[in-house]
């Protein structure tokens, strides 16, 4: 790529003085980035609506600094994407207004995985979480990355069930990458740091401002190809997320749920407004990758092959929760004489293995499947 196009991508990105959604019509209508950055500043301004902002494009391949500290975050360990490099996403170059940079750590060859978005409710009930579970693992078992917001609830249980398999999971932030959030995620980010991949359009540094997601929740939609709401109220960032999705058309699926309850609600009005019903990984495969098929049975799990694998920690656990119906985090930690940091890392295990969730107030249990065994 020529360098004058990155280091104009990293400029516009990094600075953030021109909106992505601003400066995207204009590229696409002259050509490209060359054509752009050949225009007088009195044509870019009256297409921009501003001189400031025409002058912030035109000065894009001589922003040094911006540069450095691209070079910088991958100097740590990061990687920087531009819209024009090769590893960007097709279906996220799609859309209307994608970011001009990706700031990754992890596995960066899972962008050019099939995707599917698992989103839903933070305040998720302890049936949302046992479907998300199943429906990530099932997804990354097949072969699919499974992507997420990185929130609690729906979001969390999605991406521990995804990571690590073939398909594996993308976490997109509405933070820097470098910016630790929900705290109680530090672990699960660590797990994801080792095998799967964690993605943000800002910069490092910048806080989790509540604006910042919704702009986020873009990237999840243009990332996948189809979005499955699981549970989301009626005024859930999910439901922005299946509409972006939606108006990028790509296909969106929800989970119906119980009619009493409120975090079922929004899910129950896309299925109302012609989202298509989503019952199980099956339901899924077969609308965006018929060629792919449903996970293989060895894929999916049985407990004895879940259990072989786990760690000593993780397996003390779950004979705690073999014997109890549920506990918190704390209370299994004293159960098992273990601190609690090393007790959330297990849990996050057996989280990630299908084998435990976290429903209401904090308290884990079995997954419903492996109750019945």
């Amino acid at each position: 790529m020529d360098r004058n196009v990155r280091r104009a991508a990293i400029s516009w990105g990094w600075r953030g003085e021109v909106p992505p959604h601003r400066l995207w019509p204009i590229l696409r209508a002259s050509g490209g980035v060359e054509a752009v950055l050949g225009s007088s500043e009195a044509d870019l301004a009256a297409r921009l609506g501003s001189a400031e902002r025409a002058r912030a494009v035109l000065r894009g391949p001589g922003d040094e600094e911006s540069e450095r500290r691209a070079s910088e975050v991958e100097r740590l360990g990061g990687r920087v994407v531009t819209a024009f490099d090769d590893e960007y996403p097709a279906l996220l170059a799609e859309i209307a207004d994608p970011p001009f940079l990706l700031f990754a750590m992890g596995r960066i060859a899972r962008l050019s995985f099939p995707a599917v978005a698992v989103v839903g409710s933070r305040a998720a009930s302890r049936y949302g979480r046992d479907v998300a579970t199943a429906l990530a693992r099932d997804l990354s078992a097949a072969g699919v990355a499974v992507v997420s917001g990185f929130a609690r609830g729906i979001d969390a249980a999605a991406h521990a069930a995804a990571a690590g398999g073939p398909g594996g999971t993308i976490a997109v932030l509405g933070c820097g990458l470098d910016v630790d959030y929900p705290r109680e995620h530090r672990d699960l980010k660590d797990a994801l740091l080792r095998s799967d991949l964690i993605l943000s359009e800002y910069t490092p540094g910048t806080p989790p401002l509540s604006q910042n997601f919704p702009i986020r929740n873009r990237i999840i939609a243009g990332l996948a190809s189809g979005v499955v709401v699981v549970e989301a109220s009626r005024r859930s960032g999910s439901l922005i997320t299946a509409r972006l999705a939606g108006e990028a058309g790509r296909d969106v699926f929800a989970v119906p749920g119980s009619i009493y309850s409120g975090t079922s609600s929004g899910a129950h009005e896309l299925l109302r407004d012609g989202a298509i019903l989503c019952r199980g990984v099956e339901d899924v495969l077969t609308e965006l990758f018929p060629s792919i098929g449903g996970p293989s049975k060895s894929a999916a799990g049985a407990l004895p092959q879940h259990t072989a694998s786990l760690s000593s920690d993780a397996r003390r656990l779950l004979d705690v929760l073999r014997r109890e119906d549920e506990a918190s985090a704390d209370e299994l930690a004293a159960a098992c004489q273990l601190p609690a940091a090393a007790a959330l890392a297990a849990l996050f295990e057996l989280e990630g293995a299908g084998l435990a969730v976290c429903g209401e107030a904090g308290r884990y249990g079995m997954t419903r499947t492996q109750v019945s065994r």
